[in-house]
């Protein structure tokens, strides 16, 4: 190998680059490792001009990833990485090659993290190539999507922000399946990041796309998704109107006659009507959420219990004056202890019109507007106000 490469050395400087590419190829079809190692601490050196060093750096890269499959492949691209971070940014084609390569080899091998670590460290934002606004975010995208697989939220969401800056510039009709991807992801990363609420209306809009392109079953569990998102958030006038709005969605019923939701179903119109959930109502729901979904709070409880529970103090406060604590959790089949701790913080946060007596252990609740009522109330000053200013406006014409 070293006689190779000091007998293209010798070569006039327009010859270098093809037969560089020449010993490349002819190595990486071997499989020969060692051999590429070598040749790409020749191209780093002072050696070799650096007019012919960039191009077979670059196809260097190109080699590995079109013609190499050993097992000894992976560590070849990360020690190749290693060695050019140094001069990144006089190899930036072979940088951005080898880190798609090496992606792709992790993804592969089910190691997400380190993965969307390798390809987040593409560069470009200040690379000489100038990528276009669809580029990166593809690359921002999917990052995030990788990241999400490991359940790292916090890094997902950080790339996704990255990607919301760009999708304004990234036509829709040409990237469709781009914005697609990104409205999921960033759904995805709400929903990890526990924002359910949030999350659940980007499902739910997500579920209302009219488009040929994406298959009716993906359009039934994106709104499974809504649905769990929704249930799942804290007890108060938004999640209420997002539930109402899931109620009265007309593939509910269908979602009800699927064997995989139809706990979702269930639970989303007991919840909507006002009635206690309890543990057996939940069983198929709860068995279908994710890890993240199901994790334990501060207070000792899952999030699928404490939105229960919270939910189920909002339905008692329909049907009671005041109630004992004792009493309310024989209701609600849990220890009295939660009952007032979970209602002193609803109280608090104004999610529940209530007062609690310490002393006596009674929760004492509140007259006040039903939170659905008040949205219909505000809905229809809106409408009669539009209809006043269009009757002022014909006058004024006439």
């Amino acid at each position: 190998m070293d006689a190779q490469l000091q007998q293209i050395s010798s070569k006039p400087n327009s010859e270098q680059p093809a037969a560089y590419q020449s010993l490349i190829d002819a190595t990486a079809s071997s499989q020969d490792a060692a051999g590429m190692r070598t040749i790409l601490e020749r191209l780093l050196s002072d050696a070799v001009p650096q007019a012919a060093s960039r191009a077979a750096a670059a196809h260097f890269a190109q080699a590995i990833q079109a013609k190499m499959t050993s097992d000894a492949t992976t560590d070849l691209l990360t020690w190749s990485l290693e060695q050019i971070k140094r001069q990144a940014q006089s190899f930036e084609a072979c940088d951005a090659t080898l880190r798609q390569a090496l992606f792709s080899r992790l993804v592969d091998a089910g190691d997400y993290r380190e993965a969307a670590l390798v390809l987040g460290g593409t560069n470009v934002e200040n690379s000489a190539r100038q990528y276009s606004a669809a580029e990166k975010a593809t690359l921002y995208v999917t990052v995030a999507e990788t990241f999400l697989e490991e359940d790292e939220s916090v890094d997902a969401e950080a790339y996704v922000s990255r990607a919301s800056g760009l999708m304004r510039d990234v036509s829709a009709s040409e990237n469709w399946a781009l914005h697609l991807r990104y409205r999921v992801t960033l759904a995805r990363t709400l929903d990890a990041r526990r924002k359910f609420l949030d999350a659940s209306m980007r499902y739910y809009e997500l579920s209302r796309a009219d488009d040929a392109k994406i298959d009716r079953e993906e359009l039934t569990t994106l709104l499974a998704k809504a649905v769990t998102c929704a249930l799942l958030g804290n007890a108060g006038p938004q999640r209420s109107r997002i539930l109402t709005l899931l109620y009265k969605d007309e593939r509910l019923d269908d979602l009800e006659r699927s064997a995989d939701f139809a706990g979702h179903a269930r639970v989303l119109k007991r919840t909507v009507t006002g009635q206690l959930v309890r543990t057996r109502d939940t069983s198929q729901f709860m068995a279908s959420l994710m890890p993240h979904q199901t994790a334990l709070l501060s207070d000792g409880l899952t999030i699928p219990e404490a939105a229960m529970i919270q939910h189920n103090l909002v339905a008692v406060a329909h049907i009671y004056c005041n109630i004992s604590i004792e009493h309310c959790a024989q209701l609600l089949d849990v220890a009295p202890g939660r009952v007032e701790t979970t209602a002193a913080k609803m109280i608090a946060a104004g999610r529940l019109a209530a007062s609690l007596d310490q002393v006596d252990g009674v929760l004492h609740f509140h007259a006040t507007q039903n939170a659905l009522d008040s949205f219909d109330e505000s809905i229809k000053a809106l409408c009669l106000g539009v209809n006043a200013c269009y009757e002022h406006a014909e006058q004024l014409a006439a």
